[in-house]
């Protein structure tokens, strides 16, 4: 997505009731991010972190507005704590717990797994099969969270780092141009760009491990203005399958 603002009025369960006349809606940022983040025509929204969100506050009667917004800009306006607004769909760090309230975890990623060009000539077992080999260039999305586990990884490996601000499809084509040998991508989100034509069968493929750990939580991230209590309302409203 070219991260063009679109707002729109979410006005969730009945707005005759006092709880959603008492005030102004929540204002929730999010980024076109499949399948966990979907932006579709006229601001429809959907996706694996998204429905349990819409559920919780229709359930909660708190009327939310939607806006997408690019996901560096999110944090920025976060870190500013310039108004009561929510991110939809983040990690949880130490660093950005210093300036942002976290809602209980909206949904849960799978694995995270390789994607490779069908090129890739290493006969990879595990993650330290690839991350050693000083001859492979790790692709790595700028503002990312790949989490404790391959963080630390990284931080040892011999392969080369390279680093892009692109979004997902961009990065995925890159590796299938050969411009970098690997990327890391939770699993569903590698095969949802599978799925929908994005990377080909023929050009790609995914490479699983058996030591990767159960991928992160993902969770609604809210500047300081936003009132615990509205928080809590949605934690207590909020179901996760």
């Amino acid at each position: 997505m070219k991260g063009i603002s679109l707002l729109a009025l979410v006005l969730l369960g009945a707005c005759a009731t006092v709880a959603c006349a008492a005030g102004p809606a929540l204002e929730l940022h999010i980024v076109h991010r499949p399948p966990y983040l979907v932006v579709g025509p006229n601001v429809q929204v959907s996706g694996l972190s998204v429905e349990p969100v819409t559920a919780a506050f229709e359930k909660a009667h708190i009327a939310v507005v939607w806006r997408e917004m690019p996901a560096l800009r999110q944090l920025a306006l976060l870190r500013k704590n310039s108004g009561k607004f929510c991110s939809v769909g983040w990690y949880k760090t130490p660093e950005r717990e210093k300036f942002a309230k976290y809602s209980n975890p909206v949904s849960q990623d799978g694995p995270w797994v390789a994607v490779v060009s069908s090129r890739f000539p290493h006969a990879a077992a595990t993650v330290d099969d690839i991350l050693s080999d000083a001859n492979m260039t790790v692709l790595v999305k700028e503002g990312f969270v790949y989490g404790s586990y391959l963080d630390n990884k990284f931080s040892t490996m011999k392969a080369a780092r390279m680093t892009t601000a692109g979004e997902m499809p961009q990065l995925f084509n890159m590796i299938a141009a050969g411009r970098a040998d690997v990327i890391f991508a939770p699993k569903e989100e590698a095969e949802y760009y599978l799925a929908h034509g994005v990377m080909h069968a023929g050009q790609m493929r995914i490479i699983t491990f058996k030591e990767m750990p159960q991928g992160y939580y993902r969770h609604l991230m809210c500047s300081l203005q936003v009132d615990d209590s509205d928080i809590a309302r949605f934690n207590a409203a909020l179901i996760v399958k």
